[in-house]
């Protein structure tokens, strides 16, 4: 069998470049057959996964290098097609994906995992979101609107990030704008419609709607969220003060936020969000715009894991 990457050398901050030259040497060592092509910009990752899909009908093995807006581009181009199995190798900043299927978050440990999964093909399936909004697609680990997304859209057109990740010091960006616009962000009326119910919020901060448990580089924000039962599980948090919140931001990382009571939980297949504000939103960390956001669950996908 014939193993398709797809690699992302800038991830990791273009420590991924070096990454896949390890792969690439692992895989010879193996006499294992391959072919490989790199993106060069945003969005690359979904043509060439198109492309790659569209040219044979047979059933093949399609691994993506990277980090999660690599892994978000490479589902947005094959989940049309029945005859893909996707791998991962995390090679980037957060890698909640490799979380979310749990296999090891360092690529070497990933690798040889993955190895032995493509021998006894070893395969699950994975449920695929579609989101529609002012831009549509679909999304593999979460969509979030609100104080989360404003604060992803803040950290990656800060001058800050590149510099900092290349000292591994990259979280303290998220953490000085978190500081920051704690105090300036305004938490609005959400209308959230969650199978065919409808709920209202007076003050919500954000609404995430999860895949797996994991976001934002490992913080559990939907603990009981499973990627393989055609449920999405909507964690909303709302009427909670500023201090309460910056709580809210450490007990997340093992989920004990959802003991508060300004934590809102429910699980559907459709959700739908909107605001008497223009809400900025992402999808698996990837700013899609602002407005208001539907959302379902789509197909699922065939995942070495």
């Amino acid at each position: 069998m014939v193993l398709y990457f797809i690699v992302n050398p800038s991830a990791k901050n273009e420590k991924c470049k070096e990454i896949w030259k390890k792969i690439e040497r692992t895989l010879r060592d193996h006499h294992i057959r391959y072919h490989v092509v790199f993106t060069q910009k945003q969005g690359d990752g979904t043509k060439l996964a198109k492309q790659i899909a569209g040219q044979t009908h047979e059933p093949f093995i399609l691994i993506a290098v990277g980090g999660d807006g690599t892994i978000h581009e490479v589902m947005n181009g094959v989940e049309m097609y029945d005859h893909v199995t996707v791998g991962y190798i995390p090679a980037g900043t957060g890698n909640d994906f490799a979380r979310g299927i749990n296999i090891p978050i360092t690529w070497r440990k990933a690798l040889s995992q993955m190895l032995l999964r493509v021998k006894d093909m070893h395969v699950e399936p994975y449920d695929i979101g579609t989101f529609k909004g002012v831009k549509q697609g679909v999304f593999v680990n979460s969509v979030g609107c609100g104080f989360d997304a404003h604060i992803s859209r803040k950290v990656n057109h800060s001058r800050w990030k590149h510099l900092l990740n290349r000292l591994y010091l990259g979280k303290f960006v998220y953490v000085f704008y978190l500081l920051k616009e704690l105090f300036i962000y305004k938490p609005t009326v959400v209308q959230l419609t969650v199978d065919q119910k409808q709920y209202t919020f007076s003050n919500a901060w954000l609404v995430t709607v999860a895949n797996h448990p994991y976001y934002g580089g490992g913080m559990k924000i939907a603990p009981f969220a499973q990627s393989n039962d055609q449920y999405f599980d909507v964690v909303v948090v709302d009427n909670i003060s500023r201090l309460k919140l910056l709580a809210l931001f450490v007990t997340v990382f093992w989920g004990g936020h959802i003991r508060m009571k300004e934590v809102h939980t429910f699980q559907g297949k459709y959700i739908h969000i909107c605001s008497n504000m223009s809400l900025p939103l992402h999808a698996d960390g990837e700013q899609i715009g602002e407005g208001e956001i539907t959302i379902s669950v789509n197909k699922q996908i065939r995942v070495l894991k």
